[in-house]
């Protein structure tokens, strides 16, 4: 039996090359792999890189930027160095930051779903929301898209004409979503709403507008376009949601006859306020964080009699206003304004030395009478009263940016069923393409 004796010249340099080599893209070019995933039966893979990196007991997985397999190693040993000296928190904070670093993604089934972890997902759900911020220097046809998780909806704009780009932000939105959760998202990305301003409850009259809200990298009131004349109407605000509250501020600073002059976060800050402000009218939400919003106008009747309350809704789309209006109401005026033009009602009335509750309840409901008289017969309303149910169902998916299969699926019926339906939809909304359909619903 013989023993091989211990290597003597083992140079003790040689040691610690192991934990050096992670630093070099060489170690992680050969950890890297692309993704795939099953979505309706077809495979599909991910174009760009994915590598999983481990310290100090941690292990999670990064979606890398670059295609190229030498730059995503470059990129995953830049990561590498930045958890050794930074720390894993580090890397957390900077997850979903629109800074084209690689972002990390949880590695449990429940927190993201493997088919949307594509570019291509996203590419066939992008859609031209017609009523947007139009006078907010945007494009035109500026780009959304709808992200669902864990029984949560928003839309986002997302600032781009470009299908590619635009995809690729939505995947960046998503990934954020799921890893940070909607709080962090909604911070960091612009979301999508609709606002109805609830004038009257009986009969039910309301104006609604879509608003972008603004995100942590804008969160500034926009510059005054109008000078803050003594003829322009002061208005407050009562909104817990930040983004919100400022996207509210920007629109009536849009408006030539009114101005934002304070903002309130709860009911109580509003409350304690207000009296002391020369404001004229306050915008409340029916759900603020510490009182119900309706709870807060009763109150200010007593501590700020010359105030004006109007309470208002904040929904994910137009089509989630409809289903949520409140039933057993006789007659129902929804009007769609621009969104520096949602005060339009009490516009008139304001201007009056004195105003009495009545006379604006009456200015309100002449404003709605005549926008009734003035419906042409050719208008959206009318056109889509001769839709048949099925025609009305297969136009509500189209708004949702669904494609002809997932529509079939949701109704039970064939593509070739959906595709026929859509047709009909063209020759009797008068329309050349499903964009234009849609804009038609948005209408009623």
């Amino acid at each position: 039996m013989s023993k091989k004796r211990p290597r003597t010249d083992w140079p003790p340099s040689r040691l610690s090359a192991p934990a050096r080599s992670k630093t070099e893209p060489a170690y992680w070019r050969k950890r890297l792999f692309k993704s795939s995933y099953t979505y309706k039966g077809k495979r599909f893979s991910v174009s760009a890189w994915s590598v999983k990196i481990q310290y100090l007991g941690q292990r999670k997985t990064f979606s890398l930027s670059s295609t190229r397999r030498q730059q995503a190693a470059a990129e995953a040993s830049e990561l590498y160095r930045t958890i050794v000296s930074q720390g894993w928190k580090n890397i957390r904070t900077r997850a979903g930051r629109p800074t084209g670093r690689a972002s990390p993604r949880p590695e449990t089934a429940s927190s993201l779903d493997p088919g949307r972890l594509d570019r291509a997902f996203w590419s066939q759900r992008l859609i031209h929301q017609q009523y947007t911020m139009s006078f907010d220097m945007k494009p035109a046809r500026e780009l959304s898209v709808q992200v669902d998780h864990q029984g949560t909806s928003h839309y986002f704009p997302l600032d781009t004409e470009d299908s590619k780009l635009a995809a690729n932000r939505a995947l960046r939105i998503y990934e954020t979503v799921a890893s940070q959760g909607w709080k962090t998202a909604n911070e960091l990305f612009r979301r999508e709403l609709t606002v109805a301003f609830r004038w009257l409850d009986s009969p039910l009259a309301w104006t609604y507008t879509t608003i972008h809200t603004q995100s942590n990298a804008a969160r500034q009131l926009s510059p005054d376009p109008f000078h803050a004349g003594p003829d322009r109407h002061k208005v407050a605000i009562a909104e817990s949601d930040e983004g919100i509250r400022q996207a509210l501020a920007w629109c009536i600073n849009h408006m030539r006859d009114f101005r934002c002059v304070a903002t309130f976060a709860t009911a109580a800050e509003a409350l304690r306020e207000l009296p002391r402000l020369s404001a004229c009218m306050v915008l409340v939400n029916h759900s603020l964080a510490d009182k119900p919003g309706s709870a807060c106008v009763e109150e200010l009747k007593v501590t700020a009699p010359a105030v004006a309350g109007l309470l208002y809704s904040v929904y994910k789309d137009s089509e989630e206003l409809f289903r949520s209006t409140p039933g057993g109401v006789g007659t129902y005026l929804l009007r769609r304004t621009p969104p520096n033009r949602f005060l339009e009602p009490i516009a008139d009335v304001l201007a009056r030395e004195s105003r009495s509750s009545a006379e604006i309840v009456d200015e309100v409901w002449q404003y709605f009478k005549n926008t009734v008289t003035s419906l042409a017969i050719g208008s959206p309303a009318r056109q889509l009263s001769h839709l048949t149910h099925r025609e009305g169902q297969v136009l509500a998916l189209l708004s949702k940016g669904q494609m002809d299969k997932e529509i079939a699926d949701r109704l039970d019926i064939s593509i070739h069923t959906v595709r026929e339906h859509v047709r009909n939809l063209f020759e009797k909304l008068r329309v050349h393409n499903r964009t234009e359909a849609v804009v038609k619903l948005l209408q009623k």
